[in-house]
């Protein structure tokens, strides 16, 4: 989408008028989708000017550490899919457990293991099952951080390497981010980060009373504390790729289980 208006149309797209359309379909088809959808009821574009709302769950202070966070699954058995359409009525595609292809750009594509109860958004760029919102996307010449992630939150681009984006990442306020560590990924390899903004932050005082993401201007989005977050940054042949496990809300455990999602992503050229 290239301008701001096109941006806060899909930000309202987003919002609950998604919920009913989502009631006028069948009862298992609304049980599969409600969790990820509430998730994302509030989930609108940096340019729309609000962020992510908070979801319910727990939090604890500390991040706890990925349990081997370079393992991989194998193939889903049966060949790998191409995501559904959206729903009727709606931008979301309600998707079944199975192994998908979701393209990057037009010469990158990857393939994930995503469980039942998961909704696409986005073409993808956004899946969501539970609290967990998986966001892969590539890191180009606009991908960067907030100035400020309370208070100033315009992004800056930060260099074109996995090197320029990890340090940018090591040096934000509001976060507290790990050491980052060599990690491979889909085979490719690059930097692995964790990060936290603990439930105890106020935000009262921050733009739209959000945190700052990290990502694309377009597509970049926010929320209210507690968030925790898993951020691998990956050289795939020479493009920048990001993968964010996000979780506003939930605790550690619930983002622990959730981690044999992106450590089944494997990158292949797009068909």
């Amino acid at each position: 989408m290239a301008d701001w208006e096109q941006l806060r149309e899909l930000a309202h797209e987003i919002e609950v008028p998604e919920l009913r359309s989502l009631a006028r379909t069948a009862r298992h088809r609304q049980l599969r989708a409600r969790a990820a959808v509430g998730v994302l009821a509030g989930l609108v574009l940096l340019g729309g000017g609000v962020g992510l709302a908070s979801v319910g769950g727990t939090d604890r202070d500390n991040v706890q550490p990925v349990q081997d966070p370079t393992g991989r699954l194998t193939d889903a058995p049966g060949g790998v899919l191409p995501l559904p359409a959206p729903d009727p009525g709606s931008n979301v595609a309600t998707v079944d457990a199975g192994r998908y292809r979701v393209p990057l750009d037009d010469g990158l594509a990857f393939e994930v293991d995503l469980p039942d109860h998961t909704s696409a958004h986005d073409g993808g760029l956004f899946l969501a099952s539970g609290s967990i919102v998986l966001k892969t996307e590539v890191a180009g010449a606009d991908y960067g951080v907030p100035r400020d992630p309370c208070t100033r939150q315009t992004i800056d681009p930060v260099g074109p390497t996995v090197d320029d984006l990890v340090h940018a990442l090591g040096e934000l306020p509001v976060y507290r981010v790990t050491l980052p560590r060599p990690v491979e990924l889909g085979g490719a390899e690059g930097s692995y980060v964790e990060a936290r903004v603990p439930r105890a932050y106020d935000a009262s005082q921050c733009d739209r009373q959000q945190v700052q993401l990290p990502g694309d201007p377009r597509t970049a989005v926010g929320g209210a504390p507690p968030y925790l977050g898993r951020w691998w940054i990956l050289d795939v042949d020479g493009t920048r790729v990001v993968v964010q496990q996000n979780c506003w809300g939930c605790s550690a455990e619930e983002l622990d289980r959730a981690v044999a999602t992106a450590q089944s992503i494997t990158f292949t050229p797009e068909r």
